[in-house]
């Protein structure tokens, strides 16, 4: 789940996934905060111990809360986005600097279909890693407990049967990550042998034009 190569590559940018963890739990406060307001509001109302000037200042406090709670989710976007887009420019630096120092016989070493998908579209899946993955992960972890703190104050067994659910948050995760995983590289595997053929077939274009074989060639590509 926590790649320590994956992450020693962010340097000194990690702090973009503590603000944007820290962003998310601000908002999560505010957003607990309406709720708890929105339920004594409803309960002074059952009881008749509301009044004009109660619903006036609960709107006023709920709009400021609410600008508050779209202020910090675009700010955790933001800081989402910079955590991410670090990443993948060291990455592609580095891809790119390997490929100098092999030379012209990079060929020999790595297909070049494959260095174009990790290059595009493998860094590019990191940006869900970095910006969505990690921030979320974390996030999972402290909210309960936040949450358990808050709700304790209201009814204990409700906190305890949270407590005791938390452990199920990583082991999910852990289960969707194995399936995902090996979804994953069966379709990168058939993704990588397609990329093959189409490269293969691009660099041969001019004698599959002489033998009048490109549209059968294009057919086949369309199947795959």
């Amino acid at each position: 789940m926590i790649n320590r190569r994956l992450i020693k590559l962010m340097g000194s940018k990690k702090h973009y996934i503590y603000l944007t963890v820290i962003l998310n739990l601000l908002a999560l406060i505010s957003n607990t905060t309406i709720m708890i307001l929105i339920a004594g509001f409803i309960n002074r109302l059952y009881l008749k111990q509301i009044a004009i000037t109660d619903f006036a200042s609960l709107l006023l406090i709920m709009t400021v809360l609410l600008l508050c709670r779209f202020v910090l989710v675009r700010y955790a976007g933001k800081m989402s986005y910079h955590a991410a887009g670090e990443v993948k420019i060291r990455l592609r630096e580095a891809i790119f600097n390997k490929l100098l120092q092999l030379g012209s016989s990079y060929d020999q070493h790595y297909c070049t279909s494959n260095i174009i998908q990790i290059a595009n579209e493998g860094v590019d899946q990191l940006e869900i890693y970095f910006g969505s993955y990690l921030p979320q992960f974390f996030y999972a972890m402290i909210a309960p407990m936040i949450l358990a703190v808050i709700i304790a104050f209201i009814d204990l067994k409700v906190t305890l049967t949270l407590l005791i659910c938390v452990p199920l948050i990583p082991l999910s995760i852990v289960l969707i990550q194995k399936i995902a995983k090996r979804l994953l590289s069966r379709y990168w595997s058939d993704y990588s042998t397609m990329a093959d053929t189409f490269l293969e077939n691009l660099e041969g274009l001019e004698t599959l034009k002489i033998y009048q074989a490109d549209e059968y060639k294009q057919q086949k590509m369309n199947e795959e």
